[in-house]
Formats: structure tokens, C-alpha cells, sequence
């Protein structure tokens, strides 16, 4: 039960293609066996190709389909055919694993979120200068979506680590640290048969990853994209043990206004816990509250 011969053929093989489409290449061989009894998989390896391999002219070009035909009527001859083209995203597979590459798509859309400066990083007021609260603005997202396979189930450690986390170094062009964040959308198992009768299972899984530019502020400072930026305000400020305010008090005392009673609304603090001047404007705190991880490490790259 072994294969004797392999002989290529240049009869019925050569190249075709259209306009916008890729090339597709057919290669033909003529196999013979020595019994009828040898497996069918055993002429399909007899070639020398699998899928994913290169054209020997054309290397963008992977073996993707295959047949194996009756060459004569004794059942000891069979002709093998290889058709070669270019494979649509996320159908090529990894020559060392058979199962599909990782696959990047662009993804956008469009939210509403709240709104307090405008282009420029200029605090939105009214016209005695009080910031404005409760405003919204439409805005348009660009994102990248991944799929990525696993032949195990390390991808449920990946998802606990990385979901909600953003990019700790640059990533991708134009993306500063903490401008990008993560999320896994889902993983569903898969199975493939390669060429020798081999099954394979896999885990598919789907990330998405959305681009929030950072905030230039009007003294050419940044603020990433994912960073909290509260307002510093607040109802209390910092005081002494005598009960003055002060910015390296251990306590904390209402804040109270003119009429001698604590206010009912809150008011700007200075940065280091204690109230501002009367209509003076409030600043924007900055907390990250994101894990930071290298996208890197666990996922590369968009092309």
C-alpha cells in the first residue's frame, strides 16, 4: 500500500485571472500506487503540497483546494490537481499551525458623549465665565477589529487580562500610550480537515480595540485619550488642627459662603485641596483607571 511514482504534468495547468481579482494558478500530477488499497490521503501527500503552500512561481499565490481523481480504470493510477490564489482574509492559514492567520479589519462608528472643552482645550463657559455642565457632543470612532485563533485555551487568560485594559507604549500609527483600549467580544470553536484526512480544532476569538485622541490642552500639555478628567470641585476643603483652611491640613471642613453657611453648590478647588477664589474657574483632575498592558505582547499589530 505505498505510492511508486509522481510525475508533474504540464497538460491542462497554467494560470488565469481578472481584473481586480487575483491570479489563479492549477497544477496537475500524475501518481501511481502499487496497490488499490492505498489511502487516497496518501496520493494527496505524495505531491509534496499542503495547504498554504507557496506557488513556485507566484509566492502570494497558497495551494487552497485540491482534488483527487481516478486516473485510469485499474484504480492504480490517480491525477492530483492544486489550485493556487491569493486567499481572502482570514482564510490563510499558518504554516506552522494550518489554522487560519490572524485577520485585522478597520471598524468605526459614531456615540454621544459628554463635552467641556472645545477644539482648542478651552474650558466651555457662559458669558460670565462659569463652565457649563450637562453638554454632550456627537463623535465618530475608528477602531480595529482582531480575529485570532488559539489551538488552546490561553485566549480565556488573554481575555481576563487585556479586556478593558489600553495600550501602555504607542500603537499603531498615531496612537500615544493610553489612547487605545481593549476589548474581548467572543470566541467560538472551530475545526478544519487538512489535506491528509488531519482534524484539527481551534478557538476563534474576537477583539476590538477604539481609538480615543488625547486632549491638547491650551499649554500644549496631552491628556491620553482613556485618562479620567473630573472637574476639581467639591463641597469640603482641607483645614488645620485650628480649623483654618490649608493646603497641608490633615482634615477636612465645609466650604461655606458669604452668608457664613456651607454652600449648596460645589466649588472649584485649587489643586491642593482648598477653595478657590470666588467665580474663579475650576481645573480638570486626571486619574488613569485602566490597566496598562503592551498590545504587543499578545496580539501584534494592524497591518
Amino acid at each position: 500500500m505505498a505510492v511508486v511514482s509522481v510525475t508533474e504534468l504540464l497538460r491542462g495547468t497554467g494560470v488565469s485571472g481578472k481584473y481586480g481579482e487575483t491570479f489563479h494558478f492549477t497544477r496537475k500530477w500524475k501518481v501511481r500506487c502499487d496497490t488499490l488499497t492505498t489511502p487516497k490521503t496518501a496520493v494527496v501527500d505524495a505531491v509534496g503540497v499542503w495547504y498554504g503552500s507557496p506557488h513556485p512561481d507566484f509566492a502570494v499565490c497558497m495551494a487552497m483546494e485540491f482534488d483527487c481523481a481516478d486516473g485510469d480504470e485499474s484504480g492504480l493510477w490517480w491525477d492530483v490537481t492544486w489550485k493556487y490564489y491569493v486567499p481572502t482574509s482570514g482564510s490563510e492559514p499558518d504554516p506552522e499551525t494550518d489554522i487560519p492567520v490572524d485577520s485585522w479589519a478597520a471598524t468605526g462608528g459614531t456615540t454621544t458623549g459628554p463635552c467641556w472643552k472645545d477644539k482648542d482645550g478651552v474650558v466651555i463657559t457662559n458669558s460670565a465665565g462659569d463652565p457649563l455642565e450637562d453638554l454632550e457632543k456627537e463623535q465618530s470612532e475608528f477602531g480595529w477589529t482582531l480575529t485570532k485563533n488559539y489551538l488552546n485555551t490561553t485566549w480565556q487568560l488573554t481575555a481576563m487580562t487585556y479586556s478593558n485594559a489600553v495600550n501602555s507604549v504607542a500603537w499603531v500609527a498615531g496612537g500615544d500610550d493610553r489612547c487605545w483600549k481593549c476589548s474581548f467580544k467572543g470566541a467560538s470553536k472551530k475545526s478544519l480537515t487538512l489535506a491528509d484526512g488531519t482534524k484539527i480544532e481551534y478557538w476563534e476569538t474576537q477583539w476590538e480595540f477604539l481609538y480615543r485622541a488625547p486632549t491638547v490642552e491650551p499649554d500644549f500639555t496631552t491628556t491620553p485619550g482613556w485618562d479620567l478628567t473630573p472637574w476639581d470641585i467639591g463641597f469640603a476643603q482641607k483645614v488645620d488642627a485650628g480649623g483654618s483652611p490649608s493646603s497641608s491640613g490633615t482634615k477636612r471642613a465645609a466650604i461655606v459662603g458669604q452668608d457664613k453657611k456651607p454652600v449648596k453648590n460645589p466649588v472649584a478647588l485649587d489643586g491642593n485641596g482648598m477653595a478657590k477664589p470666588a467665580g474663579e474657574k475650576p481645573d480638570a483632575l486626571q486619574f488613569r483607571v485602566y490597566s496598562e498592558l503592551n498590545f504587543n505582547d499578545a496580539f501584534g499589530a494592524p497591518p
